[in-house]
């Protein structure tokens, strides 16, 4: 009995590397818990192409929003863990929702296989057009005037973090209203249905270039260069007032070692490539590539941060 124990764990040592010498043999999917054209969304395609080109294999994009990344999360860490799986999310699902919701359907750290950081970035603050601010400090003295009056939308935790973040750090009263996805809110925004809104630079920025909303300020420590025109929260009467949100790849728990060192050699070399550039430039995001020990450890003090933003900003569901 001992002896095909032996064995069959020697048999085992030799598939797995020749599986991970012949991967990809088949196509990949890339399951992103947000809709279509919200930031992860573009980040996935970008790094989907790039692989794709790369391995000569096709690369399938499945967007599963709704409940916060929690469908497109359980999506994820219930797939095969064969390394034909890619989960592209961000701190909403991996470091927000655990301290937000009583319990989940999947377990952040216990379900997840870390690939490699994505992109690192921080939000522009919009407000409609209609509302008579033009800066921050502006927009906290009519929601002293107006406490529980004035409005902020939400599409995933970040953007409802930040948000959170500044009404109880700026001391004021606001009404959070929740939306399946980013994009969703901020076309409430621009019908004038809502008043201020904390969002990535992809779904953000465009209709505060264009005119369609209006940009009071950007959550960094420091300006943008390139947009210097936005001062930050910080500077502008939030002291100490800083948010960011980040992208990352991750597997299926259990997807073996080989396979994975195979997914992050694909995606690092992806985040270097021109399309990506473009896209992190275009955006005002910062690369973040590394290895999955890494993305753990960043993930693990993403999730300490959160957990006290949570409590602070009372965000916990009943």
């Amino acid at each position: 009995m001992k002896k095909r124990i032996l064995l069959a764990a020697m048999a085992l040592t030799w598939v797995l590397p020749a599986a991970a010498q012949d991967y990809p043999s088949k196509p990949i999917k890339i399951i992103v818990p947000f809709g279509p054209g919200t930031a992860t969304d573009t980040v996935a395609r970008v790094v989907g192409a790039a692989i794709g080109n790369r391995t000569g294999q096709a690369v399938v994009i499945e967007n599963k929003p709704g409940a916060e990344g929690q469908i497109g999360a359980q999506a994820a860490a219930t797939a095969p863990p064969d390394g034909y799986t890619i989960f592209i999310t961000t701190q909403t699902t991996q470091a927000i929702n655990p301290f937000v919701y009583k319990s989940l359907t999947y377990d952040p750290v216990k379900s997840f296989a870390p690939i490699s950081g994505l992109s690192l970035g921080a939000q522009i603050v919009m407000v409609k057009n209609e509302l008579p601010v033009k800066t921050i400090g502006e927009f906290i003295a009519l929601a002293r005037a107006q406490p529980g009056k004035l409005s902020f939308g939400s599409g995933n935790g970040s953007s409802r973090g930040g948000a959170e973040l500044f009404r109880i750090m700026a001391k004021i009263d606001l009404l959070g209203v929740p939306y399946k996805t980013q994009p969703q809110a901020i076309t409430d925004l621009m019908g004038g249905r809502l008043d201020i809104i904390f969002s990535d630079f992809t779904t953000g920025l465009p209709p505060v270039l264009d005119g369609r909303a209006r940009g009071i300020a950007v959550t960094s420590k420091e300006r943008i260069p390139g947009l210097d025109q936005f001062p930050t929260v910080n500077e502008s009467g939030v002291p100490n007032f800083e948010m960011w949100a980040w992208t990352a790849a991750y597997a299926p728990a259990g997807t073996p070692r080989p396979m994975i060192d195979k997914l992050n050699a694909l995606v690092r070399e992806a985040v270097t490539t021109e399309a990506y550039k473009t896209l992190t430039k275009t955006t005002f995001a910062v690369p973040f590539p590394g290895t999955p020990e890494e993305l753990a450890a960043f993930q693990a003090s993403e999730s300490k941060k959160w957990g006290e933003i949570v409590a602070i900003a009372g965000m916990k569901e009943p």
